[in-house]
């Protein structure tokens, strides 16, 4: 039996351990939060904490098992030096089979148009010098997902753009993705590990006015206001698709994908 160990049990992350379950690993959880080692066997949650000074990870109980797999969806908010605490997980684990990152498209430069895997990153970017300690230390074993802006259960944009009078560029195109269709190509990478980056994104571009002006009226029967200014980047998801002949199946404009989306909880 492979052992996974996995980095990161926020909203998307744990979503990924309910589903791993049944996937015959060993499934580890690092994590910053209190543990409280829940009743399915198949999961073992170990307490973590970042050095105060450098950022690197330290284990409460230092790991001792064999790790086969290391997925990472740590998010670089409130953290002192994210690289460096990337790097110290690299360097942790440096012997296992496949290392999975989850990245965003964040780390690309502003630009028109179509953006794919070898466009230009914006360099010093915490993300994308977390990227490059990942290279340097998996060069044939590491997968990059870089992912569009996230959504799904209670998580959308649109309550952002609900607090706002006037919205600002609304020509500019969306790039979202949903967390099932995340959850889905985690799951073909740990059946079919493949090195390299891909982008995450749904195959759909609208202008930001044109997509939260209809989900704004369509689950809050509210109209927002945008000024008709700016463009901007559309993410190309198509090299993930293509590679593992994966279709994306979670619709942004889909209602049904975007329960329980409310005004109160944010």
């Amino acid at each position: 039996m492979k052992t996974i160990l996995i980095f990161g049990a926020g909203w998307l992350g744990n979503a990924v351990v309910d589903t791993l379950v049944s996937s015959k690993r060993k499934i580890i959880v690092a994590t910053r939060s209190q543990v409280l080692q829940k009743s399915n066997p198949a999961i073992e949650y170990r307490k973590i904490s970042f050095h105060a000074q450098s950022g690197a990870i330290e284990f409460e109980v230092p790991m001792t098992q064999k790790v086969d797999e290391v997925l990472v969806m740590l998010p670089p908010s409130k953290m002192v030096n994210y690289a460096h605490t990337i790097e110290s997980i690299c360097k942790q684990f440096s012997s296992v089979d496949h290392f999975i990152f989850t990245s965003s498209t964040g780390v690309y430069q502003e630009h028109s148009g179509w953006v794919y895997e070898d466009s230009a990153l914006k360099k010093g970017h915490s993300v994308v010098l977390a990227e490059e300690q990942i290279g340097r230390n998996f060069q044939k074993k590491a997968t990059i997902l870089r992912l569009a802006g996230l959504i799904g259960n209670n998580r959308h944009p649109v309550r952002y753009f609900l607090e706002k009078k006037i919205n600002l560029n609304g020509n500019t195109p969306v790039n979202l993705i949903h967390r099932k269709d995340i959850i889905n190509a985690l799951t073909i990478l740990l059946e079919n590990p493949r090195p390299g980056i891909f982008n995450l994104c749904y195959p759909a571009h609208p202008t930001k006015s044109e997509y939260y002006s209809e989900i704004a009226r369509e689950l809050f029967q509210t109209q927002l206001e945008f000024d008709l200014q700016g463009s901007g980047k559309m993410i190309n998801g198509s090299k993930f698709a293509s590679t593992f002949k994966y279709e994306y199946q979670f619709d942004i404009h889909d209602l049904d994908n975007l329960d329980k989306v409310n005004k109160d909880n944010k």
